[in-house]
């Protein structure tokens, strides 16, 4: 396991989609490893639990596990499916390695965890709405551990510009251009990662870098 301290915490939609497109190491190239990521997104020790309470990572890879057999569904359907499900798992062999740092909260992060996740609460933050745990609960380790946020949760970034404006962070379409930009990939790769990720349903559709006429 690795002993060096992760510079970024990042949250379910970020880890979800360069699993889904095979590109977890560039992820870790482009922000460095290890990651960091809560228990509630992904707990290696969760073992045999109820859907309802397993980490958030769990219930992506049982989502995609019973899509791929869902007779409701086409061939493509399934084949994608099944394809997702065994990509996910992915994740283990990153925190086996030590590329990925499961990260308990502490009391200040747990106080701030409760408020954002509290509708008569959230409102502190610049929000309407709360927050979704996972979400939460990286807002709360960014803010606290004064690590880089990486999340394209719109809500949670309010929070966080609220909290300060200046604290850093990432979204999944800045990390592409960054990946380009510094040539660890072609922008054209950049452009085919991030077309891959909204066709499996990421929803940001503007593209790392412009096409060329």
């Amino acid at each position: 396991m690795s002993s060096t301290l992760p510079k970024c915490v990042v949250d379910t939609v970020v880890l979800l989609y360069f699993l889904l497109v095979d590109e977890g190491d560039l992820l870790l190239d482009i922000v460095g490893s290890p990651i960091g990521t809560p228990r509630i997104i992904f707990d290696p020790d969760e073992g045999d639990v109820p859907d309802a309470a397993s980490s958030e990572m769990r219930r992506s890879i049982t989502y995609h596990q019973h899509a791929a057999t869902d007779p409701a569904r086409d061939n493509t359907a399934r084949d994608r499916a099944a394809a997702n499900a065994k990509r996910l798992p992915a994740i283990t062999e990153l925190h086996q390695t030590g590329k990925i740092v499961v990260l308990d909260l502490m009391p200040a992060e747990l106080e701030m965890f409760a408020k954002v996740t509290s509708p008569v609460q959230c409102g502190r933050y610049g929000l309407l709405f709360p927050l979704d745990p996972g979400e939460a609960a990286c807002l709360a380790i960014a803010v606290n551990r004064n690590l880089t946020l990486a999340t394209d949760d719109g809500d949670a970034l309010r929070a966080l510009r609220h909290v300060n404006p200046s604290h850093p962070y990432q979204r999944i379409r800045k990390l592409l251009i960054q990946a380009g930009e510094r040539e660890m990939i072609s922008k054209t790769r950049a452009n085919a990662i991030h077309n891959d990720m909204t066709t499996l349903g990421f929803w940001d559709s503007r593209l790392p870098f412009p096409e060329k006429p």
